[in-house]
């Protein structure tokens, strides 16, 4: 038994770093601009570090005739970018790049020596001048922050500028048939089963009615994106619209959180249309939901990879005859439950 348990764990390590490096093959960013002179004049060979501040991990690049620059393929997250070129003061900025961006830093260095170090300040909205991709991202202080029905953050690809709710058009085929959790929205008049969902790079549709799977509950999502136009061909399979999802990774540093949430009948007032019981009073719905989880995030090898682990379970009781509709299907919780009304459990774990 003991044997069988280090091999699930060992398997489990050995998935986790496979996955960390080979799936997050989408939603990636980059970062490009243009380094230049107090003259104007374009900076060759510059030295270009851009280091992700939760891990360590740098990435170098330098530029080109035209003082021009790019460092492709880069995971969302805070970055410090420091420049360094012969006879010029270094130059330093932090940056917070987003999922499916290409965020542009172009930087004036003074003239001085390397060992001065001239920090960039600013936080004016960057406007992606690289690409004529139509998207938006919600990232992690809306997940967290907005109200959401179960939980359910696949509520908010609605967010995006011309995505509309769209139930009727046969997508949601019911909890018999379609995943709980899912969100039929029609991207600029494209049918619903015309989105593309992508976790980590790895195709995240349910392939019986072109709808997403659940989402990860909101601890576990780090940001995503919602690409309604001109997005790049390394995106296919549907013309409507590309959602990639990016799910929470760890750092140096260990951090984790723990989590409930409860909505209760004797918490919430009596429904205008609850029917009339024998005693002359309204008869309450009789919910009783109950999620709670947690996170852990950290270090395997510091300044190389980091993992994060995540899980939530739940309680769900509704009396059958007064049960209203809830976008997170009947068991609310996010993850693939029963169906039934009545009680429901269910373990959403992402590594």
């Amino acid at each position: 038994m003991k044997r069988n348990i280090v091999l699930a764990l060992m398997s489990l390590v050995v998935f986790s770093t496979l996955s960390s490096n080979l799936a997050h093959g989408q939603g990636l960013g980059s970062i490009a601009g243009t380094i230049t002179d107090p003259t104007g004049a374009a900076i060759v060979a510059a030295q270009i570090t851009v280091t992700q501040i939760g891990t360590g991990l740098a990435r170098e690049a330098a530029t080109d005739v035209g003082g021009y620059y790019v460092v492709p393929s880069l995971h969302p997250a805070g970055y410090t970018i420091t420049i360094k070129a012969r006879g010029f003061s270094d130059a330093r900025q932090n940056v917070t790049l987003l999922a499916d961006q290409t965020l542009t830093v172009s930087l004036q260095l003074k003239v001085g020596s390397g060992s001065e170090i001239i920090q960039v300040e600013g936080n004016a909205p960057q406007v992606d001048t690289m690409t004529s991709t139509i998207r938006q991202v919600v990232e992690q202080a809306r997940i967290t922050e907005l109200p959401l029905n179960g939980r359910n953050a696949a509520q908010l690809t609605l967010l995006s500028p011309g995505s509309v709710n769209s139930p009727n058009g046969g997508a949601d085929q019911g909890f018999t048939k379609t995943f709980p959790g899912a969100v039929t929205i029609s991207a600029n008049g494209a049918r619903q089963n015309m989105v593309s969902y992508q976790l980590d790079g790895g195709n995240y549709v349910d392939e019986y009615t072109n709808v997403n799977q659940p989402f990860p509950f909101p601890d576990a999502l780090q940001e995503f994106s919602v690409q309604t136009s001109n997005y790049t061909a390394e995106y296919g399979q549907n013309a409507g619209a590309v959602v990639n999802v990016i799910t929470k990774s760890g750092s140096n540093n260990f951090h984790g959180n723990a989590f409930e949430f409860l909505r209760d009948k004797h918490f919430n007032a009596a429904d205008a249309f609850a029917p009339i019981g024998a005693d002359g009073k309204k008869v309450d719905d009789g919910l009783v939901r109950n999620q709670y989880g947690a996170s852990i995030g950290g270090r395997m090898i510091r300044n190389r990879d980091a993992h994060g682990s995540y899980g939530q379970d739940g309680h769900h009781e509704q009396n059958a005859s007064h049960a209203p509709h809830y976008p997170n299907g009947p068991s609310g919780l996010g993850s693939p439950t029963s169906g039934t009304l009545g009680h429901g459990r269910g373990l959403n774990p992402i590594l």
